[in-house]
């Protein structure tokens, strides 16, 4: 179980159980690598018959400190790989922002150290 806010909708299919406990999880496992994961919204979404290629939607959002909220969205054939590729999708934009955090990080830094090359040695 997620220790953030989770909520999840998925349309009636089948394996609805099976799409939520692996949405679960799968929000666990990257609530441990980013820390930053504030709130969950999933989506999954059975095909729409409309003369195209059938294939399932899904939908995650995660928003994360600072207020931003990031989204990854996957198409299937099954509403698991669905799910699993909004996922993947979703982990990249996390990473991004993770990497984005740690150069503004490193640029303050700098910019402190640079004010402070002036001031005297009290060691």
């Amino acid at each position: 179980m997620p220790r953030q806010p989770v909520r999840i909708e998925i349309a009636a299919m089948p394996q609805a159980e099976a799409v939520e406990a692996a949405a679960r999880r799968r929000m666990r496992g990257i609530e441990a690598l980013y820390p930053s994961v504030l709130e969950w919204y999933a989506r999954s979404e059975p095909p729409k018959h409309d003369g195209q290629d059938a294939r399932f939607a899904a939908l995650v959002r995660a928003r994360v400190v600072g207020g931003r909220t990031l989204n990854g969205d996957g198409h299937g054939h099954d509403a698991l790989a669905a799910l699993r590729l909004a996922f993947n999708a979703l982990e990249l934009e996390l990473e991004q922002d993770q990497a984005s955090a740690r150069a503004r990080a490193t640029a303050w830094l700098a910019a402190v150290r640079e004010r402070m090359r002036g001031w005297p040695d009290f060691r």
